[in-house]
């Protein structure tokens, strides 16, 4: 055989060996998705990514979702790109007083001594992304200059329809028409909810309607997929150890066991962060999960999953968000 005739059976045979690019049974998806969203009984938004071949497949993909504490993700890689920026040192001491605190979940306020502590940043970090705690969260967000900082690192990385714009002490109350609390004042977590639980039904099921749609701390399906897959992919933080130390935090979370992680195979990996919100008249603000799946066989895809104004009970909701992800896996080609 001539030497070129050669070269071109060897060329075939390579092209021949390489896998055909990975995608979505789309028919498969899109009969399965319906059915999951009718048990969830709220709205449900969907986004998959294979990080194989950057396949994109959405349900309700350009619609706005409440995200909660999903925010909490691109707030630690907006506080580690300025760490990058020499502007803050991982083990830098961050000081936290008593009128720091804010709403709702919080372990640094459960463990909290005397009146005021100082916290490695690092460990504030850790706090947020990995447990999901709102104290650390408002007070990285207010040390790196405000919700809209971490909206213009968004910007700045090509993400749009994604963005932080309040602190969780004000949008918080905000869902329901009360004010939220500003710096210059202090939580008083048992007085809110009084306040909340004597609103009347018809005004607190009023607000919550217009939250569901709000833009404001919100996101599309499309938008958090495509921040994600920026993140696998290492594009987000210039340093590889900050990247690792990141994945370390939202892999190693206990948190959200019963969403998207219940509908992965055995031995599955999920860097993950979850969001959640009150639930008030019957009507859940949010149940949300975004992530990146590792299969045991190595195989990788971006996972978004935002429901918002559910009227099912938290396992349901939880349910719902396992089966996306194992309707996600089955249609994995």
């Amino acid at each position: 055989m001539p030497a070129l005739a050669r070269l071109a059976a060897v060329a075939l045979a390579c092209l021949t060996a390489v896998p055909a690019l990975a995608d979505w049974d789309r028919d498969k998806l899109d009969k399965g998705i319906d059915a999951i969203e009718t048990r969830s009984k709220g709205r449900l938004g969907v986004a998959l990514m294979d990080l194989r071949d950057r396949k994109l497949w959405a349900h309700r993909g350009s619609e706005t979702f409440p995200m909660q504490s999903v925010f909490k993700l691109p707030l630690a890689v907006a506080v580690l790109q300025q760490v990058e920026a020499g502007k803050f040192k991982l083990d830098q001491p961050i000081t936290v007083t008593r009128k720091d605190f804010s709403l709702f979940h919080s372990p640094l306020v459960k463990a909290f001594k005397g009146e005021r502590n100082d916290y490695p940043l690092s460990e504030l970090i850790r706090l947020a992304a990995g447990e999901s705690d709102n104290t650390a969260a408002d007070l990285m967000m207010r040390e790196i200059g405000g919700p809209q900082v971490v909206t213009r690192m968004l910007r700045d990385g090509g993400i749009e329809g994604m963005s932080v714009d309040r602190y969780e002490r004000q949008f918080q109350p905000e869902i329901y028409g009360l004010p939220g609390f500003g710096w210059d004042q202090v939580v008083d977590e048992p007085d809110f909810r009084a306040k909340l639980k004597a609103l009347k039904p018809r005004y607190r099921v009023a607000s919550l309607a217009k939250a569901l749609s709000d833009t404001r701390d919100a996101s599309t399906p499309e938008a958090s997929a495509r921040f994600l897959e920026a993140l696998a992919q290492g594009n987000r933080l210039r340093e590889p150890a900050h990247n690792a130390f990141l994945m370390k935090v939202i892999t190693d979370t206990k948190i959200g066991a019963d969403r998207i992680q219940a509908g992965l195979p055995a031995g599955s990996k999920l860097a993950h962060r979850t969001g959640a919100g009150l639930t008030t008249d019957g009507i859940n603000h949010a149940t949300n999960d975004i992530g990146i799946a590792t299969l045991p066989d190595g195989r990788r895809f971006v996972i978004v999953t935002y429901l918002t104004g559910s009227r099912a009970d938290a396992p349901q909701r939880e349910a719902a968000l396992a089966d996306v992800a194992r309707l996600a896996v089955s249609a994995l080609r």
